[in-house]
């Protein structure tokens, strides 16, 4: 057993441990830079980030409560209930973890376990650990925005105010999302090979569509090819879709956001795939679109269209630039060749990391700054103002790099795809 202070490889470790130490220090600079004592996290997914562990079998309920506090002056503390011993034994790098227990037995086999008095109460033992750092006083950051799945009920954020009357709450979304949203070298490295096992996938289930299929077999096959290249994990984020429709269906050619359904793909559908499995955490966001059969000239004009307006997006995303500078280059790009065409959706593009919408948007006059390391998503559409033809709306996941934005997901073609 190691000492407490002593850094020894986890058996299991979620991030190696320099990776999670300057994850640590980033957070705590950027506290500083912000104002703020420390940040109490809700989500899983910020456990992950900042600590290496994460709730795999997603028991986001006020029964197993848990958080994790990142001071500026003091390092970090997991306030978790006990079922999550095991997870913090083995998989994170935090050396101060307190576990509660709602039942007599539960107390006794984590006090048995850790060696320590375990209370019944997760509020009170978030507020007696909050006491001891010295931050029942002062500026505390949680995550407020609507970029971050917290958990935190309504009345538990009332609870949160009323038992820290001296203190003041402020969002830690600032220093979160300036933080996540530049990847380091190792998420690079882990969101390339997502990209590159995901490309190998995605070519698997559109090979499988041609007339006679069922929409149901080529979901089977995508499935399938992720168990090959292990982009199945708990807790399973991936979020594929991919529908095949016709015009002369009721809904006509468009079905997004829609699971799978057992119909028969036929000659004359058209249909778009989005999102993707996840790797290591990280959860890959791209689109490409398919015609089965011969396509009619108008569609195949509208896909290359896409993708003039997608290009235009991504070489507008260079360190320095403003993020909506990315939208409007798109919106010029279509309008040159169709001045009819125009989006469909706010946004043409996102970040992408341990979620596959991040901050920051790209937007119309977004000021964000494009910095090095950025990973975004974009998406540009040209699509049939008569609803006859799916059009297209391309998607690739792009890296920002000192010479300029790198698609990653360009082993892909972004050409119409054919299936015949």
């Amino acid at each position: 057993m190691a000492k407490k202070g002593e850094v020894t490889k986890k058996k299991w470790e979620t991030i190696p441990y320099p990776e999670y130490r300057k994850r640590i220090q980033t957070a705590r600079e950027l506290l500083a830079k912000h104002n703020m004592d420390a940040m109490i996290l809700f989500s899983p997914i910020n456990w992950r980030y900042y600590g290496g562990w994460t709730d795999v079998a997603q028991m986001h309920n006020w029964v197993w409560r848990s958080c994790m506090i990142i001071p500026r002056d003091h390092n970090p503390v997991n306030v978790c209930h006990g079922a999550f011993y095991w997870q913090n034994l083995l998989t994170t790098y935090v050396e101060d973890n307190r576990f509660w227990s709602e039942t007599e037995g539960g107390q006794l086999l984590a006090s048995f376990l850790t060696g320590q008095r375990v209370p019944s109460e997760f509020w009170q033992l978030l507020l007696d650990t909050l006491k001891e750092l010295k931050l029942d006083r002062g500026t505390i950051g949680i995550e407020k925005g609507p970029d971050i799945d917290t958990y935190l009920s309504f009345e538990e954020y009332d609870l949160l105010n009323k038992r820290l009357p001296d203190v003041k709450i402020v969002a830690a979304d600032p220093v979160i999302w300036e933080q996540r949203s530049v990847k380091t070298p190792y998420e690079i490295e882990i969101i390339r090979e997502g990209c590159k096992r995901s490309v190998k996938v995605l070519r698997a289930a559109f090979e499988t569509i041609k007339p006679g299929v069922n929409e149901l077999d080529v979901h089977r096959a995508f499935w399938r090819a992720c168990a090959e290249q292990d982009l199945l994990e708990s807790p399973n984020c991936s979020t594929w879709l991919c529908w095949t429709s016709n015009a002369e269906e009721e809904g006509g050619v468009f079905r997004w956001i829609t699971g799978p359904v057992d119909r028969i793909i036929k000659e004359g559908d058209m249909g778009i795939s989005d999102c993707g499995p996840t790797y290591k955490g990280y959860q890959m966001d791209w689109q490409r679109t398919f015609y089965v059969g011969d396509p009619p000239k108008k569609q195949v004009e509208l896909s290359k269209l896409a993708i003039e307006g997608e290009q235009a997006a991504i070489d507008a995303l260079v360190p320095g630039a403003k993020v909506g500078d990315a939208h409007k280059a798109s919106v010029e790009a279509l309008k040159k060749k169709d001045p009819m065409q125009m989006h469909i959706i706010n946004f043409v593009g996102h970040g992408m990391g341990l979620s596959n919408h991040e901050p920051p948007w790209i937007i119309p006059d977004n000021p964000t700054l494009v910095k090095e390391n950025m990973v975004f998503c974009v998406e540009v559409g040209a699509f049939d103002l008569e609803m006859r033809l799916v059009g297209a709306m391309p998607e690739d996941i792009v890296l920002v790099t000192k010479k300029g934005p790198e698609i990653l997901t360009k082993d892909f073609p972004r050409d119409l795809w054919i299936a015949k």
